[in-house]
C-alpha cells in the first residue's frame, strides 16, 4: 500500500527538476518549488518517503547560534516552523515549549554568554537565565549540571513523521511526482553536465537540474559525477522510554553531556547523546556503546529516569562536512547538479533550505543567507565556526582544519 501522496504512476522520460532522495529535505524542495509555480518535479526516493534520517532524528527546533552563517538560515527556518502547519493544513505537532541550552561549566556559562550576547546583535530572540533561573526551569535536573542556560522560548520541537508526510502530500497535490523503491545508479551527462538520472530499473529520466538530497547516501550519489569533497557519512542514535509523568518542558541541549532531549505531550522522554568521534559507518542497527553513553548521561542528567524502561533504540545515518553545515547550491563545474547535502541538522533547517534552494532552481539568483554553505568554502577551507553544537568541539576544530 503506497503512502498518500507516492504516486503508482511509472515516471515520465523527461522533468525539469529531479530531486534525489524523499527526505525532509528533497520534498521541502519540491514543495517549495511546486508552490511557486514549478510543479514539473520528480523526487526518487531508493526506498519510501522519510525512512532515512528524516523519520530517525531527535526532532528539536532552534536558531539561537553562535555564528551569523547559522544563525541567518536557522531563524528563517524557525520562523516557518512558526506557521507551517497552517500552511500545509497538517498537524505537525509543533510544540514550541522552548529550547535550552545547558552549561555546566564556568567556561560553558561564559560560552552561553557570549553566544547570548551575539544573537541579540542579529536579532535572534533568546534570553539569558542564570543559574537559579535556569535550574527553576528544569527542576527535575541534577543541579550539579545546571550552571545556566541560553532559552529560546518560541522554539521546540515537531513530529518528523507529520513533517514528512506534510511536506509528502501537499507536493504531491500540486503536481509533483514522488515515486518510492527507485534506486539511482547513474546521472546521464551532456559533456560536463548533468541532464538527468538512470535508475535500477534501468529508466533514464531527462531533466533539467538534478538535486542530491540523499542524506546518508549523498556521498555515493556524488561518486556518480565522480565529485569528491570531504563529506562523510556518520550514523546517529536515539532512544525513546516508555511515558512517565511530566518533568520537561523545553527542549535541551547539554553541552556537558554531548546531549539532547525532550519530552513529548504523552510522556515518552527521547534523546540522543554524541561520542567524541564520527561513527562513520551505515549500519541502521543500534549499538551496545551508544545504548549505554545515552543512558549513563540522561541519567545522571535527570536521575528520575533511573530505571524507566525504553520503547525503542534506533539509528540513522546523515552525512556531514568537517564544520558540520550542510552544503547547499550548484557545483559550478557540473552544471545541472545542485546539493542539499552534509545536513546534521537537516530536520529543523529544512523548510529555510527548501525555500532557498527552490528560490535559486526557478529564478538562478542566489540569498545572501544560502551562500555561505556552497561547495566552494570545502574547497578553500574558510570553515564556518558554530560553537553552540552539542559536539566535540575538539574533535570539531581538529577536522575543521
Amino acid at each position: 500500500m503506497a503512502l498518500p501522496g507516492v504516486s503508482r504512476d511509472e515516471p515520465r522520460a523527461g522533468y525539469d527538476t529531479v530531486i534525489i532522495g524523499a527526505g525532509v529535505q528533497g520534498l521541502a524542495i519540491a514543495y517549495e518549488l511546486a508552490k511557486r509555480g514549478h510543479g514539473d518535479v520528480l523526487v526518487l526516493d531508493r526506498s519510501w518517503p522519510g525512512s532515512g534520517a528524516s523519520g530517525r532524528n531527535g526532532e528539536l527546533i532552534r536558531s539561537a547560534f553562535s555564528s551569523r552563517e547559522w544563525c541567518d538560515l536557522f531563524e528563517l527556518s524557525r520562523r516557518k516552523w512558526l506557521t507551517l502547519s497552517q500552511e500545509l493544513g497538517v498537524n505537525l505537532l509543533f510544540n514550541r515549549t522552548g529550547y535550552a541550552v545547558v552549561a555546566s561549566t564556568e567556561e560553558q556559562w561564559q560560552q552561553c554568554r557570549d553566544d547570548w550576547a551575539f544573537q541579540e546583535s542579529r536579532g535572534i530572540p533568546s534570553e539569558l537565565l542564570d543559574q537559579q533561573q535556569a535550574r527553576r526551569l528544569l527542576p527535575a535536573a541534577n543541579p550539579d549540571l545546571v550552571r545556566g542556560a541560553v532559552i529560546q522560548q518560541e522554539a521546540g520541537f515537531a513530529h518528523h513523521d507529520s513533517v514528512v508526510a506534510g511536506y509528502l502530500e501537499n507536493a504531491a497535490r500540486m503536481g509533483v511526482h514522488v515515486v518510492a523503491g527507485e534506486r539511482v545508479t547513474g546521472l546521464l551527462r551532456a559533456g560536463d553536465a548533468v541532464v538527468g538520472v538512470e535508475t535500477a530499473r534501468g529508466r533514464r529520466i531527462r531533466a533539467r537540474i538534478v538535486v542530491n538530497a540523499s542524506g546518508g547516501d549523498a556521498l555515493a550519489v556524488n561518486e556518480l559525477v565522480d565529485l569528491s569533497m570531504p563529506l562523510v557519512a556518520a550514523r546517529l542514535e536515539m532512544i525513546v522510554t516508555q511515558p512517565v509523568r511530566p518533568f520537561l518542558t523545553p527542549g535541551v541541549a547539554a553541552l556537558e553531556l554531548l546531549g539532547y532531549c525532550h519530552q513529548t505531550g504523552r510522556g515518552e522522554f527521547v534523546g540522543g547523546t554524541e561520542l567524541p568521534r564520527v561513527d562513520a559507518t551505515t549500519s541502521l542497527n543500534g549499538t551496545w556503546t551508544v545504548l549505554q553513553d545515552m543512558a549513563t548521561k540522561f541519567v545522571r542528567l535527570f536521575p528520575l529516569l533511573a530505571g524507566v524502561r525504553l520503547l525503542r533504540h534506533w539509528a540513522g545515518t546523515v552525512s556531514q562536512t568537517p564544520d558540520l553545515a550542510p552544503v547547499m547550491g550548484p557545483v559550478p563545474e557540473i552544471p545541472g547538479y545542485l546539493l542539499s547535502v552534509g545536513w546534521v541538522y537537516g530536520f529543523m533547517g529544512a523548510p529555510a533550505a527548501g525555500q532557498l534552494l527552490a528560490e535559486y532552481i526557478a529564478t538562478g539568483e542566489t540569498d545572501p543567507r544560502l551562500r555561505p554553505f556552497g561547495i566552494e568554502r570545502t574547497r578553500s577551507g574558510e570553515w564556518i565556526r558554530e560553537g553552540s553544537l552539542v559536539v566535540d568541539a575538539e574533535l570539531e576544530a581538529e577536522e575543521a582544519r
